[in-house]
């Protein structure tokens, strides 16, 4: 038995088949054209400071980072700037919040993604975003160099001039103010630093880098006295390194986590550097 089209119905299978290459040409651009402008971005959000870093630009307004924003690497690098006196966790000219909107709604959304790389009070301004906003932003993971996400001991002993920043960072405040656990998956990686300063030290609980305590800058739910990271139990999503690349990973505290000497710009420097390089190249857990 045979069947036949007919000249109209061969014109149709033809007009069809010519749509269906039109469509899947079309699929065939689109993906090769977000596969082109997929850009992915280094992110630095700095901590407290007497200085003002207003400005979300290219260029580390102040000079915050020192060397430590020499990153090996040929992705743009761009600096959340805001007035680090003020409360991290709020909306304004020259605030945190809003800097951080800025940032992230244009360099990692959609096709584009990002690392972010913060120091103390930065971490907790990063985080605290990423609980309270409601869109989930395409970032890799956070490399948390000293990360004051759980307050420091010396703004609660008014070791510091008070100001907004201060009162943000007691400890009651910054564990209380937003939802740690709430990291929308994404991983934070703690750099710990130790042997703090003379007087500092005395204050806060534990090992510290002289600005805060391990039960903060390891991301350890509650606070108190721990020489280790690998003491408490963290919040979801926060991590220490498990893996000895070198004799860089492992300090004389017990913990595998990177680390860094005091809370200096070339301490930081050094820790940070070898961090996003090694994540970058090691494929090891937590690095894309």
């Amino acid at each position: 038995m045979s069947v036949s089209f007919g000249a109209s119905g061969q014109q149709n299978l033809f007009e069809k088949g010519e749509k269906m290459k039109k469509l899947i040409l079309g699929v065939i651009v689109a993906l090769a054209a977000t596969s082109v402008s997929a850009v992915e971005s280094v992110i630095f959000v700095h901590g407290r400071s007497s200085t003002n870093h207003c400005g979300t630009t290219t260029t580390d307004n102040g000079n915050y980072w020192g060397n430590a924003k020499n990153i090996s690497t040929t992705l743009t690098k761009y600096f959340v700037g805001y007035d680090g006196s003020t409360d991290p966790r709020t909306f304004g000219s020259c605030r945190a919040q809003t800097s951080l909107f800025t940032v992230l709604e244009a360099r990692c959304k959609g096709t584009n993604s990002c690392v972010v790389i913060c120091h103390s009070a930065g971490c907790y301004a990063t985080e605290h975003f990423i609980d309270k906003s409601t869109t989930v932003y395409n970032i890799k993971r956070v490399l948390a160099s000293s990360s004051a996400a759980g307050g420091s001991d010396l703004a609660n002993a008014a070791f510091w001039p008070s100001d907004g920043m201060v009162t943000a960072l007691k400890t009651g405040n910054a564990r209380g103010s937003y939802n740690h656990n709430n990291m929308r998956g994404i991983g934070i990686y703690a750099i710990a630093g130790y042997k703090g300063t003379f007087g500092a030290s005395a204050i806060l609980p534990g090992e510290d880098d002289g600005a805060v305590s391990f039960h903060s800058t390891c991301g350890i739910n509650t606070t108190g006295s721990y020489s280790n990271c690998l003491s408490g139990t963290r919040y979801s999503y926060h991590y220490i390194w498990n893996v000895v690349a070198n004799n860089s990973w492992n300090s004389s505290k017990n913990g595998y986590y990177r680390t860094h000497v005091g809370d200096g710009s070339s301490s930081i420097n050094d820790a940070t550097k070898n961090e996003f390089t090694d994540c970058k190249n090691g494929g090891y857990a937590g690095c894309k």
